[in-house]
């Protein structure tokens, strides 16, 4: 296996354009195909002799285009069953490049996902200080003083969190923890 990405995606290129000819060559043989035609014979005039050597002609003519054309059609079959080889490369080498370019990124990803996952924890720890600071608000309950105002809601007790699930990462909910001590 190639060792480096220009390396791959040269031979994707080469495999492409091997893609390319086996087209133009298909479409070459598929046309041939098409414009194949057969020669028509007159005879010049009714006599038996004239009529014996046309109708030897056309036996001749008739085989002769038989042959022509079930060697094209092999050609033609040939071709296709080449093309589906040379995808079939392509195929293995965008594989390759695909497996190539993950490896590559993977390393950067999870610095990433590392990254963010350290600021989660950051964030959850001051969502917990804001909860504790709130919490340390005690009114008087006194009946005939007003009602104490409420300094904290949390509608959202959730933050985003990366996690590795197979061969990737995946932004899920983490609950925020709010009894930390």
């Amino acid at each position: 296996m190639s060792q480096t990405l220009e390396d791959l995606q040269t031979e994707w290129d080469a495999i492409q354009a091997e893609i390319d000819a086996v087209k133009a060559e298909y479409n070459r043989l598929r046309n041939k195909r098409s414009n194949f035609h057969v020669t028509v014979l007159f005879s010049s005039d009714s006599s038996p002799e004239s009529l014996a050597i046309l109708q030897q002609q056309t036996q001749v003519e008739a085989k002769r285009w038989s042959l022509n054309l079930q060697q094209l059609d092999q050609e033609i079959q040939a071709t296709r069953i080449k093309l589906r080889q040379v995808r079939a490369k392509l195929a293995v080498k965008q594989a390759q490049i695909y497996r190539f370019q993950a490896q590559k990124n993977w390393i950067k990803l999870k610095q990433h996902q590392e990254q963010i996952n350290q600021l989660v924890n950051s964030l959850e720890k001051e969502i917990n200080l804001l909860s504790k600071t709130a919490e340390n608000f005690e009114p008087v309950s006194e009946d005939w003083l007003p009602k104490y105002p409420k300094l904290l809601e949390l509608e959202m007790t959730n933050i985003p969190y990366l996690k590795i699930e197979g061969k990737q990462f995946k932004l899920v909910s983490k609950p925020i923890n709010l009894n930390l001590e």
